[in-house]
């Protein structure tokens, strides 16, 4: 009789723990659902996104791009996927390492199609349309938005390419002792007077005498692709700083 009550109470011991432990996962998977279902319906906001155009409402007060070290960025940037590439990411990764969201949202590649004046079809410069793509990104005021590409492009058929030198030599760039010295400096500067990737090129490697599609040209084109971008870079400051000559909004 005693080993059978002793049995009843170890079983009935056993279903109290089991009912406890059931009961404690009970509560505590409620607990659960709950902290879940309040984490659900707590609304999170994803910040700036690329939908939010243009970018200029997103930008910190007092924002200004390092124009330098846009262009060293730019110039190498054309070794990694021609003239388009190399200014619009060197301009879009300083922007989203430096500003963030949406910036860092969208594709540093995007501008690899423009390379050579659009899939090198010889059209405009590559840098330039890279240049003008992160100017529209930006600027709110569409009268500004205008001059400011409109003076890019003036400026571009004026200036005396390549001008840039390098901080440090790209490994991509080879077989450039005719005009280049080993430190990167460029032995002749010529301004294209005009916009065209087929004028621009033509016109140097002619007056350089050498070929189109060897290294002189490279290197002059990744160069003259540090200059365009560090341009931009220094006319969004302007525009930013609210001290340019376009028909610009005041800024808060």
């Amino acid at each position: 009789m005693s080993n059978e009550i002793s049995r009843r109470n170890l079983l009935a011991r056993a279903g109290m723990t089991l009912a406890g432990a059931m009961t404690l996962g009970t509560l505590s998977a409620c607990g659960e659902d709950t902290k879940k279902t309040e984490t659900d319906t707590t609304p999170v906001d994803p910040g700036p996104q690329v939908a939010d155009f243009p970018y200029e409402q997103h930008l910190p007060s007092a924002y200004q791009l390092d124009a330098a070290a846009v262009r060293e960025a730019a110039y190498h940037g054309y070794y990694a996927g021609g003239c388009c590439h190399g200014a619009y990411s060197a301009l879009l990764g300083h922007l989203a390492d430096t500003a963030g969201k949406p910036f860092s949202l969208m594709p540093k590649d995007f501008g690899k199609f423009g390379g050579g004046g659009i899939a090198s079809y010889g059209s405009i410069c590559g840098a330039a349309l890279g240049g003008t793509l992160i100017i529209n990104s930006i600027v709110a005021n569409a009268d500004a938005r205008n001059a400011m590409m409109t003076e890019l492009l003036r400026w571009y058929e004026g200036y005396a390419f390549p001008a840039y030198v390098p901080t440090t030599v790209d490994a991509a760039e080879t077989g450039t002792t005719k005009n280049f010295t080993a430190a990167g400096i460029v032995q002749l500067q010529r301004a294209p007077n005009s916009h065209l990737c087929h004028a621009s090129v033509s016109d140097w490697c002619a007056a350089n005498g050498v070929s189109a599609g060897g290294a002189d040209k490279k290197a002059r084109c990744a160069r003259l692709t540090a200059d365009v971008a560090g341009k931009v870079a220094e006319m969004l400051n302007t525009y930013l700083a609210g001290t340019g000559a376009w028909t610009a909004p005041a800024r808060d």
